[in-house]
């Protein structure tokens, strides 16, 4: 197996920046960051490393999670209704869905060994979250793979492989480690954010590490606008 979640180069030597994205497929904050992601590095020149993880395992790793008020579980459906109407999505899924998305991860990191990984990942939010299908089971992830053009052999034998699996443990702990709690998590260089609603922190920092010129969102000199 080669190597997981390694920076790519430039022909040039230099290093394009990267979001590295932690998440989980059944979590509703990391659907909606997705596109909101991808638009993100677009504008910034940028690219995602996929770093997915399971949210059980994150929350294992974490020794005083508490768990939410009901006016917090309120206030987050009704934001992430919010969050839907903003970004023009429509969902066959109620807010708190969960699901073994153990082998939809793991097929994450064998698409990203082809170059699929924003692909698969696209697909695979979709049939969850705006579809309403199982994404639980072996043969479903193999079927939305192969839509992708990856080959069904190939990744059944990539199921199997120990080091697969401990890639994903792997993200978790290194999230954890990096002061990570919840997903989405976004990292540009050594700095964290956590959430969908911090997406135009995250354009801001990528900016900041590349060579665009280019006006940020709340960077306007409004002190030389005539009146």
């Amino acid at each position: 197996m080669s190597e997981l979640s390694q920076p790519i180069e430039m022909q040039q030597g230099a290093i394009d920046p990267v979001l590295e994205f932690f998440f989980d497929y059944d979590c509703p904050w990391s659907f909606v960051a997705f596109n909101r992601a991808n638009e993100t590095v677009m504008r910034t020149l940028s690219r995602i490393e996929w770093r997915p993880l399971k949210q059980r395992e994150l929350k294992a790793a974490l020794a005083d999670v508490s768990n939410k008020s009901a006016q917090e579980i309120a206030y987050a459906e009704k934001n992430w209704a919010d969050w839907l109407d903003f970004c023009g999505l429509q969902v066959s899924r109620d807010f708190d869905a969960q699901t073994d998305t153990s082998f939809a991860l793991m097929a994450t990191l064998f698409a990203a060994e082809f170059g699929k990984d924003k692909e698969f990942a696209g697909k695979v939010f979709e049939t969850f979250w705006c579809n309403g299908k199982a994404i639980d089971t072996q043969a479903c992830i193999l079927d939305i793979a192969a839509d992708c053009g990856l080959e069904r052999e190939a990744l059944e034998q990539w199921f199997v492989q120990p080091a697969v699996a401990a890639a994903l443990d792997r993200n978790a702990h290194e999230f954890v480690e990096r002061q990570g709690f919840a997903t989405p998590g976004f990292c540009v260089a050594d700095r964290l954010f956590i959430g969908n609603e911090q997406m135009p922190l995250v354009e801001l920092a990528l900016g900041q590490v590349s060579d665009i010129s280019f006006v940020m969102p709340g960077s306007h000199d409004w002190d030389g606008i005539e009146s």
